[in-house]
């Protein structure tokens, strides 16, 4: 029984690190060809549901680890105050899962678009493989926070991110930084950087599922695909 248990406990922990390891490698890939967050999703359910997800993360894993967990982090600990920390009597799981829901909102709406459009039943590959893809381009919003947020939490020792940025704005009219505060200041720039190419990478994932699933003219589809990007965009601000 003991035994059992230890086993157990080791095969969980190993798959606990190779996922976290598997996070940046799925991160890069994505970044790298947006068109994988649709040709990935696919080739994946054409496979047997043992095989899948093998040398990338799922994208509600990636999601759970890039924006879920870090949520449920600040709301928990940071003393910040939101409509979901009013909302009482309420486990750690379940609130990571309301958080995912809530993160993946537009994912789930622009999947069932694409789908009443192409006329296929919810309980279908195609709707999977719709769904994993919208899920996938959340990537481009959520890994510039989630960078920030870590290493603000790292560098200014504190869950409250908003009070560590008050903090350098006492510090900045001063003009006494420390060493902390400049590897601050880098990562900052790192953010506004990976944020102006990640909303590049967003506009391509979008027009390549797109493109793959609306059959109607090029101008039609570059139509939605500008209003899938505001809309994803505009609700990216609340729920990262």
């Amino acid at each position: 029984m003991f035994e059992k248990l230890i086993d157990s406990f080791e095969k969980l922990c190993l798959q606990i690190i190779i996922e976290i390891l598997l996070v940046p490698v799925t991160v890069f890939k994505l970044f790298q060809a947006p068109h994988r967050c649709y040709d990935l999703s696919v080739h994946e359910m054409e496979k047997e549901e043992t095989e899948r997800f093998r040398d990338y993360l799922s994208p509600i894993k990636l999601s759970v680890y890039t924006s879920v967990i870090v949520s449920v982090l600040l709301m928990d600990y940071s003393g910040e105050e939101n409509f979901i920390s009013r909302i009482k009597g309420l486990s750690m799981v379940e609130k990571a899962l309301f958080i995912f829901l809530v993160n993946n909102f537009t994912a789930v709406v622009f999947s069932v678009v694409l789908l009443w459009y192409k006329k296929e039943k919810i309980n279908s590959r195609t709707f999977r493989a719709l769904l994993f893809s919208f899920i996938y381009t959340t990537v481009y919003t959520s890994t510039p926070f989630f960078i920030l947020i870590i290493s603000t939490m790292f560098l200014g020792q504190t869950m409250n991110v908003q009070s560590y940025l008050h903090h350098l704005e006492k510090i900045s009219a001063s003009e006494n930084y420390s060493s902390r505060d400049l590897i601050f200041f880098i990562v900052l720039a790192v953010f506004f950087v990976i944020t102006i190419i990640g909303l590049v990478k967003l506009f391509k994932a979008l027009h390549h599922i797109l493109k793959e699933n609306f059959r109607y003219h090029p101008y039609v589809v570059w139509f939605f695909t500008l209003l899938f990007f505001l809309i994803q965009l505009y609700y990216a601000r609340g729920f990262i």
